[in-house]
């Protein structure tokens, strides 16, 4: 199991305007070891002061973006640009939910997506200009990263990420699954949390360690009876300081 990120790396810049990247690379965090495949070695010398970091899927609860868009036009505006690619009303749905709904994939990716960029432009308004060497997102804040380095227009990510969550929530309904995050255990521990709660439901491989998310913080994933035995087990069998239910869709 390993953790996608991508990484783009632009002129430096400001809030105030989107730069063409320089360069964009794809970065593979494998514990605790992160390896960036940069064809030219162009950056191997690159040392960047500021970078922006994108949240993925998880991120999202119902009242999210309320205040940023009562306090920014320009992030209101976004919104109802989104709202007419969308068709639906995206702002409506992350202030007001229903948490459900919100929680699904097809509308959660858009709105963190979207709620990112309204998050910026609020920044700007309060900050002025700040200068941005890198931008990096975790799995769907890849393509904000994206987006955000110029790559790809505002537009044109949004229908990406529309599609993305569509297509991802489709093959969430074929089977019920969920994950969750394991804190305070080594990922060999948490492999060994897997095989038991796989046991436990009578299913080999029902639940498995899915993302690295930091040394000591490891998300699983598997059908919702697997992530239930995990939450079970986890902490007084084998000591894990936590588990936290991830607020996604599906597995």
């Amino acid at each position: 199991a390993q953790m996608a990120v991508t990484v783009a790396i632009a002129k430096p810049t400001s809030l105030r305007r989107l730069a063409a990247p320089r360069r964009a690379c794809r970065a593979l965090t494998v514990g605790r070891r992160t390896v960036v495949a940069s064809a030219d070695g162009k950056f191997a010398d690159y040392a960047p002061k500021t970078a922006i970091l994108f949240p993925g899927q998880g991120a999202q609860s119902v009242g999210m973006a309320k205040e940023v868009c009562e306090k920014s036009a320009a992030a209101k505006g976004l919104f109802e640009q989104a709202s007419d690619i969308l068709g639906y009303d995206l702002l409506k749905t992350c202030t007001e939910g229903p948490a459900e709904k919100l929680n699904s994939t097809a509308v959660s990716q858009p709105a963190i997506y979207v709620a990112s960029f309204a998050a910026l432009e609020l920044l700007k308004e309060m900050e002025g200009d700040v200068n941005v060497d890198v931008a990096a997102g975790l799995s769907l804040g890849e393509y904000t990263a994206l987006a955000y380095a110029g790559a790809m227009s505002f537009e044109d990510g949004l229908k990406l990420v529309k599609i993305r969550g569509e297509s991802m929530q489709a093959a969430a309904d074929l089977t019920p699954s969920g994950m969750c995050s394991i804190i305070g255990l080594k990922s060999d521990v948490v492999e060994s949390v897997c095989a038991k709660a796989s046991e436990m439901v009578g299913k080999p491989g029902a639940i498995k360690l899915a993302n690295y998310l930091c040394p000591g913080n490891y998300a699983v994933s598997g059908s919702i009876e697997a992530c239930e035995a995990v939450e079970a087990i986890a902490k007084p069998e084998f000591k894990a300081r936590m588990t936290v239910r991830l607020a996604v869709a599906g597995a």
